[in-house]
Formats: structure tokens, sequence, C-alpha cells
């Protein structure tokens, strides 16, 4: 079956976008912001158990929730038993002592139908308890999550301490993080009162990149994380790193070098192009997402910002120019004041640039990555090659060699197109696709692949 690139992501838009006359007055990002909840539900999982198949319909009938629960329950024995030496069944009512009867003030985190607290087992350990609604379908999910991260224990990825089925509550036990998120401490309300040191920032790139490289190359089997961000990287006291929840994670292809999805999940402004516009589904995707942290740590800015003009609404097109300029310095947050250590940030430069490049085929893989942070002088010579030549190696590069690139398309493509506003539907493409002059609407038209990731 010919597979013909398209825009998953935006497909579903004709039955639930805004009232047209406000969708005009937004741009293409703002747009698929505004779009209802997408749900990973549907999304193709792997697994090393045979097809997960819990009956009955995910309703409110007892019978059947009970059904779906003793299934549930054997799904995940085997994982837990394999793992019982750092991850357990919790008994509800443990969980409920720890956290105060699930009180507000232990209240943590929120959204959607999940809920966070913290919680203090007997033993002491202080735990982040998080408790997700069922349904038939958040089962299965649940059991393919606890699956994979069970099977992981890496010191720079937030282990799972164990589970607990009640009624129709999933809940999930892990560590404890008391310095919350790499995004509240870079973007939140406190960053300009303690801005993160350089030290850290360092330490915090070269720590997850060590886990990416663990689940992409060092694991019994390839994960793919899919959901890379700085939210997902949680800090503990001593700043030290850990890549967190794996709710969209799926095991890695092992035939073959990449998988083609129909429903793109992950967040938006950390979706590599080749996954966000044609579905293209392989490791590469984290190495891009990481890229983008990188920035982030660089610059201190978040990924997406609409308050910017038009062309820096996104922090990879904000940053390009700089890059392809040398303007370092540019990049650099204002907040460190110049208290950085120049071959750390040099490294850290050249590797977010790589880890950006649309190609997924000329991006490294993470274990290069890896390496190139930690200064090893044979591949920073690699690095540096790499970079010179990567303009006009993207340039050059012949369609049936890389199917991701569309024909005509430049590397800024999926970004410049997002932020254009909608209200233009004669908009000329030349400054984009050089040989082409065609509609928005005819060119999405032309992309839009026949399946979608709205549910």
């Amino acid at each position: 079956m010919d597979y013909k690139p398209g825009w998953p992501l935006l497909l579903r838009g004709c039955s639930e976008t805004p009232p047209t006359k406000l969708a005009r007055n937004m741009s293409v990002v703002q747009w698929v912001m505004n779009l209802p909840s997408r749900s990973p539900h549907h999304t193709p999982r792997c697994s090393t158990n045979k097809e997960i198949k819990l009956s009955g319909n995910g309703g409110n009938d007892n019978s059947s929730n009970s059904s779906m629960q003793y299934e549930l329950h054997k799904c995940l024995d085997i994982p837990l038993r394999r793992n019982s030496s750092f991850c357990q069944w919790f008994g509800y009512e443990v969980l409920k002592a720890a956290t105060a009867e699930f009180s507000s003030e232990n209240l943590i985190a929120e959204g959607g139908s999940n809920r966070v607290y913290k919680g203090i087992l007997p033993d002491g350990k202080a735990v982040a308890v998080k408790i997700q609604k069922s349904s038939k379908d958040e089962y299965k999910d649940f059991a393919n999550e606890i699956e994979i991260i069970s099977s992981l224990k890496h010191k720079h990825i937030r282990p799972l301490v164990g589970v607990c089925v009640k009624d129709y509550d999933l809940i999930s036990v892990y560590d404890f993080s008391s310095k919350g998120s790499l995004e509240e401490i870079l973007h939140g309300k406190n960053k300009d009162k303690h801005p993160l040191p350089w030290v850290v920032r360092y330490n915090v790139a070269v720590a997850i990149a060590e886990g990416l490289n663990y689940l992409h190359s060092e694991h019994s089997r390839p994960v793919i994380h899919r959901d890379v961000k700085s939210s997902n990287i949680l800090l503990s006291d001593e700043f030290e790193a850990k890549l967190s929840d794996f709710g969209l994670a799926i095991w890695g292809p092992t035939a073959s070098s990449f998988l083609i999805e129909a429903d793109v999940v992950g967040t938006f402004g950390y979706l590599a192009p080749e996954y966000f516009m044609y579905g293209k589904l392989s490791d590469k995707i984290d190495v891009y997402a990481f890229g983008v942290i990188l920035l982030e740590l660089l610059s201190g800015k978040r990924p997406i910002r609409f308050e910017n003009h038009k062309g820096e609404q996104s922090l990879v097109m904000w940053a390009k120019p700089m890059i392809e300029s040398g303007d370092m310095k540019g990049i650099l947050d204002p907040d460190l004041n110049g208290n950085i250590n120049a071959t750390q940030m040099h490294r850290m430069m050249v590797a977010a640039t790589l880890c950006i490049t649309r190609s997924a085929r000329l991006r490294p893989k993470m274990s290069e990555v890896l390496e190139l942070l930690r200064g090893e002088e044979a591949i920073e010579k690699w690095a540096a090659t790499q970079n010179e030549n990567k303009e006009s190696q993207e340039h050059n590069i012949d369609d049936g060699d890389d199917d991701e690139v569309y024909p005509n398309s430049r590397a800024d493509l999926h970004l410049s197109l997002a932020m254009l506003d909608v209200d233009d539907d004669s908009t000329s493409f030349s400054s984009m696709e050089q040989s082409s002059n065609i509609s928005m609407e005819e060119y999405l038209k032309e992309r839009w692949s026949p399946s979608s990731s709205f549910n």
C-alpha cells in the first residue's frame, strides 16, 4: 500500500474546529491547541504479552468492571513479580493513609482525569501517588505503561515504586521529586529570583542524555518515550534529573528502523517534523525533542511563545538564524549573567544543532549526543564535521534515500506553516517551497493523511 505523507495532527479539524470567524483570527498553532484533547488510547502499542484483551465495556456495570480489574491484575502481575525487588502492589488503605486520605493539602498536580498527591509511606519514604480514572481503553494503556516502566532501572529515570487498582481508579506510585519539574524551575514564577545555575543546566542535559541512551540502546528492548519535554524532567533536592511520565511510551521497532502511525501524540513544540507531518516514528523523535530541551536550557525560553513576533513563536525557529550565524551569545539566557563554562556551552550548542536537524536520518543517535556532551575528543571532531556539512547534506538529500523528507520542502517547513495565519487562503508558499506557489487549502489537502489523532 502506498504511503502518502500528511498532517495527521490536523486532519480532524474539519468537524471540531472553533467557529470559522474565530479560527481565521488565530495561527494554526493556536487553532490546534484549541481543539478537543487528543486521546492516545487508540495509538498502536507493542507488548511483550499477548494482545491485551479486557472484557466488558468500561461503563458503570459492576460485574464488567470487576472482570476488567481481574484481567488487569493478571496482566500486571507478571512484570511486577519480575521486578518485585523495587516494584510492588499497594493496598488502597496504605496509600489512603500515606496521603492523609488524599487531602487537598497533599495535592501537587491536577489535570484532566488525573490527580497527583504527595504521600509518606509507613517506612518514611516520600512518594508521588498518581490517580487516574479508568475506562476500558485506559486499562489497556495503564497495563502497557506499567509493563514498560517496571522494566526500566536507571538512575536518571524516575522509578515506579508500585501500583494499586481500586474500583475505577488506576493508581501508580513513584519516587517523590522535591524540586518539581525543569519546566517549573526554568519558566515558573520564581525563575527571576532563583535562575538555574549553569552547572545544574549542564548536568541535567548529560543526565537526560544518559537516560535516553539507556532507553534506546542499553535496555534489553528499545523504548521510545514520545513525550520528552521539560515538564517530564523532575529534579531532586540535589538537582539530580530524572526522566518521567511513560504514559505515551512504546516498545521501539526491532525489525525495521521506524514505524508509521496514523495517530500522532506528544506535545506541540517538541514534535519532530517527520512524526508531526507524516506519522513516521523512531527513536529519532526523542533525539529531536532532546534538542529542544537543550535550547530551553541554553536560552531559558519556552518551546512555544505566542506573545512573540511571527517567525519567533517557536524556540527552534527563533534560535535557528543565530545558530547559523554563530551568534551563541544571542541564544544564551541573560539570567546566567555570563556565568557559564564556555566549553560545555559549545558542546550543548553543537548537540542541539544536530538534534534538531529536520531529517531523522541525519540526526545523531543518543549515544553520539551523550559522547559529545561528555567531551570525548573523537566524537567532537565528528560532530564538527557533521555540523559544517549539515546544511548541504539536507539540501542535497534524495527523497528515495530519506523518505520522511517531502519533495521541495525546507528545513523549517513544519514550524513555519504552523505559525501562519489561517485567514489568508491565497497565501503563497514561495518563501518556504521555492518552486511552488499554492494556497494553504491546496497545500494541506495534498498532505492530509486518511487518519487522525483526534478522538
